[in-house]
């Protein structure tokens, strides 16, 4: 039983930066450290189906643990785009994702204001006149947000959103309209444009049935609709183009669907201790995992593991709602 994370962690320890989905399957994104110091590289490792992956949080209270600086991005000069660079100066951190020297060195934050009159430099305005696109998403426990994606980032976007259902509702000129629409469907519609990881994955544990979730679905893309119809704005046209998971996803959905349903249990956070478990896909930051019995799945939070100070570990940990079925 390997870890799958031995490849880039050559000392044991390492900084658990992200769960990404790359060519819509998940990798593990960590930055290694060297005598306990965050070295400065990000590192990507595929999730490849049945691997193993094993964790254990490096307490607060030592020399290297804690959380560390996410670093910051910069809009690349030879194409339309962001590069992440680490923090400098692997700044620990108590609140957020950045140390104040990142923060305001970070070109995609202002992106969410651009329409607000952010200043943006050249190379990130290139990323901005990109084509954009206007979703309406609803999550497992029916509630729905508006949101946006770029020509570039269109469909992983979704995919990193772990949704119940999605629906592209305009295809914007640039990203200055599609925010302009954004704003006006979350104000006209009632919806909200952010939901947090802690509340998805609690509705991903107890979804609601199927066929409420996609009433609930429909009329939001219904009301969204209407409010694009009577904006009487320009540069924009509407869609109604409905994202559809992965094959990585298939075990998370699996969860949701209205025949042969197939619930996934709740997993402690991963905020503390050890945790070791075969990973078969996930949704968002989730990844559906189990024990070695595929039968018995679980959905973890990675979330709970951003930016965190972590070593390797070797075991196997089931949820507590299987100990007792263990003996």
């Amino acid at each position: 039983m390997q870890n799958i994370l031995e490849q880039v962690a050559p000392q044991g320890s390492f900084i658990w930066r992200d769960l990404k989905w790359i060519n819509r399957a998940p990798e593990v994104q960590v930055e290694p450290c060297i005598d306990g110091t965050p070295d400065g590289t990000l590192l990507s490792v595929p999730l490849t189906p049945e691997s193993f992956l094993g964790v254990a949080i490096i307490p607060e209270d030592s020399a290297s643990g804690g959380r560390y600086c996410s670093g910051f991005a910069l809009a690349r000069t030879d194409t339309a785009g962001f590069r992440h660079l680490p923090c400098p100066t692997s700044q620990p951190i108590v609140k957020g994702r950045q140390c104040d020297r990142c923060l305001a060195r970070d070109e995609f934050a202002p992106i969410h204001r651009v329409h607000m009159g952010a200043r943006m430099t050249e190379a990130a305005l290139a990323y901005v006149n990109l084509e954009h696109y206007l979703y309406i998403a609803t999550f497992p426990d029916g509630t729905s947000k508006v949101g946006t994606a770029s020509a570039h980032s269109n469909p992983r976007r979704l995919d990193e959103q772990a949704v119940a259902f999605a629906t592209f509702v305009a295809r914007a000129d640039d990203g200055r309209i599609v925010r302009v629409l954004e704003d006006l469907v979350s104000r006209e519609s009632n919806l909200t444009q952010f939901k947090r990881a802690s509340t998805k994955y609690r509705a991903w544990i107890d979804p609601l049935p199927a066929d409420q979730l996609k009433s609930e679905h429909y009329m939001a893309v219904e009301s969204a609709t209407w409010a694009l119809e009577d904006a009487g704005l320009e540069g924009f046209e509407p869609l109604q183009d409905r994202w559809q998971p992965s094959a990585a996803m298939s075990r998370a959905y699996a969860s949701l669907r209205a025949d042969d349903r197939l619930p996934l249990a709740g997993y402690e956070s991963l905020a503390a201790g050890s945790h070791g478990f075969f990973v078969t896909g996930g949704a968002g930051k989730f990844l559906t995992a189990h024990c070695g019995d595929p039968e018995a799945s679980f959905l973890v939070n990675t979330a709970d593991l951003a930016n965190r100070a972590c070593a390797l570990f070797d075991g196997l940990t089931p949820p507590a709602s299987f100990q007792t079925s263990l003996f």
